[in-house]
C-alpha cells in the first residue's frame, strides 16, 4: 500500500481513493474464505460501495485484481468491473470505463504491467492489454493489443508496436 501512496505522489484524492480499494478487496478476498468473516467483512464493504458511488462518484469494484503501485489522475467517474485483472504500475486518468459487454458475456479484458490508459478510455471484452501499453484518450478499446503499443481513436487501432 505504501508503493501505491509514492505512486500518487501522496495527493489526497487518489491515496483515498486507491488505500479504499485495497480494504475494500482485503475485505473481499478473506469474506470468501470463511463465513465468519462476514460479520466483519459485509459492512466495510456496504460502506465502501457507499462512500466511492455516492460521495466520490467512481466504482471500482472490489472483486478487481489490480496490482502494485496502482497510480489515478483525476479519479472522477471511473468504473472497473470486478472480473477485471490488472498487472503492476497500471495508471489510469478520469472517465475510464474497464468491464465485460453485456450479460451475455462477463468475461473481462486482462490488463498487462505498465498500461496507462487516458481520459475516457473504454476497455470492454475478453481481450489481453499487453505490457507497456499507452491508450490514447477517449480510445475505445475492443480488440486485444499487444506489448509495447500506443492505441488511439474511437475504436481502437494500433498504430505503434514495438
Amino acid at each position: 500500500m505504501l508503493e501505491d501512496l509514492r505512486a500518487n505522489s501522496w495527493s489526497l484524492r487518489p491515496c483515498c481513493m486507491v488505500v479504499a480499494y485495497r480494504i475494500a478487496h482485503f475485505c473481499s478476498v478473506w469474506r470468501k474464505k470463511n463465513v465468519l468473516n462476514n460479520l466483519w467483512a459485509a459492512p466495510v464493504l456496504v460502506l465502501y460501495r457507499f462512500l466511492t458511488e455516492c460521495l466520490f462518484g467512481y466504482e471500482i469494484q472490489a472483486g478487481a485484481t489490480i496490482g502494485r503501485r496502482f497510480t489515478i489522475h483525476h479519479g472522477y467517474a471511473v468504473v472497473i468491473n470486478k472480473n477485471v485483472i490488472a498487472g503492476d504500475d497500471f495508471t489510469l486518468r478520469h472517465g475510464v470505463t474497464i468491464g465485460n459487454r453485456g450479460a451475455e458475456s462477463l468475461a473481462c479484458p486482462v490488463i498487462g504491467n505498465g498500461v496507462e490508459l487516458g481520459a475516457n478510455v473504454i476497455i470492454t471484452g475478453d481481450i489481453t492489454i499487453g505490457n507497456n501499453v499507452r491508450v490514447g484518450a477517449g480510445s475505445v478499446v475492443l480488440d486485444s493489443v499487444p506489448d509495447n503499443a500506443l492505441v488511439v481513436g474511437e475504436k481502437a487501432r494500433i498504430k505503434v508496436s514495438q
